[in-house]
């Protein structure tokens, strides 16, 4: 592309951000999209206040620092001048879906010809829609925290939480399911906070979609003592999880 070209482009990604408060960027990642060399862009602001957030830096207002004009300049600069050496843009949070704007964002990336991660934790599901029926994601990967039971959910997320809240992230477990493209529904599991029928009622929303998250207790909203299940004993519980006759003896 010419000169011209990319300072189109360029022009075109700085407006795009204008409506998405950035909190960080990490120029390349080979593990927030598994099989994919990305970027990520880190969106600043959040509905939730997740226990074991280990972003606390985009979530608590007191602790955001959302990056200046300078700064966003700089990364879609970087961003066009070095597409060629990625696969594709995760867009991660906080929660990206709490800016109206995002849309714009998503198609820039994808003039870029890069594919594009969304990470949701689902309370946004008319956003989530209209981003799936415009096809501005080929990834989507959605946080579900606990089974769908108002106080369970409360205990992770905190008083912010709410009963529409609930309905909103059933509705968006509903658009992934049915979704015909790349989709995941991700748990960070917990022994003081899941239990096996929590997980198992967490299988039976998520099905072949569900993976697990890892807890990572270095830096977390809230300081809690907290042990996860090994991989060991996820995947014994999942098996499990398949054969009710078992299921019913471990309950």
């Amino acid at each position: 592309m010419s000169t011209s070209g990319n300072s189109q482009l360029v022009n075109r990604g700085i407006a795009a951000l204008e409506g998405v408060p950035l909190g960080g960027f990490l120029k390349q990642s080979c593990i927030d999209y598994p099989g994919m060399i990305s970027a990520v862009l880190y969106t600043a602001g959040c509905n939730l206040r997740c226990i074991y957030c280990h972003n606390p830096e985009l979530v608590l207002p007191d602790r955001i620092q959302r990056l200046g004009a300078e700064e966003r300049e700089t990364i879609v600069t970087w961003l066009v001048r070095n597409r060629m050496l990625l696969d594709a843009v995760v867009v991660t949070g906080g929660e990206p879906l709490l800016h109206p704007a995002l849309p714009g964002l998503l198609g820039w990336i994808r003039e870029l010809g890069l594919a594009v991660k969304l990470d949701t934790n689902g309370t946004f599901p008319s956003r989530l829609q209209a981003i799936l029926t415009e096809e501005l994601v080929d990834h989507v990967a959605m946080d579900l925290k606990a089974p769908l039971d108002y106080t369970k959910y409360s205990v992770i997320c905190g008083r912010v939480f709410s009963h529409d809240m609930l309905h909103a992230i059933r509705r968006s477990l509903c658009l992934l399911r049915e979704r015909q493209g790349e989709s995941e529904i991700r748990t960070t599991l917990l022994k003081p906070y899941h239990l096996p029928e929590d997980i198992f009622s967490i299988l039976d929303e998520a099905g072949q979609l569900w993976r697990s998250q890892t807890f990572r207790p270095e830096k977390t909203l809230q300081h809690i003592e907290a042990e996860s299940y090994t991989v060991q004993e996820i995947s014994c519980l999942t098996r499990v999880w398949r054969t009710k006759e078992e299921r019913a003896l471990l309950l």
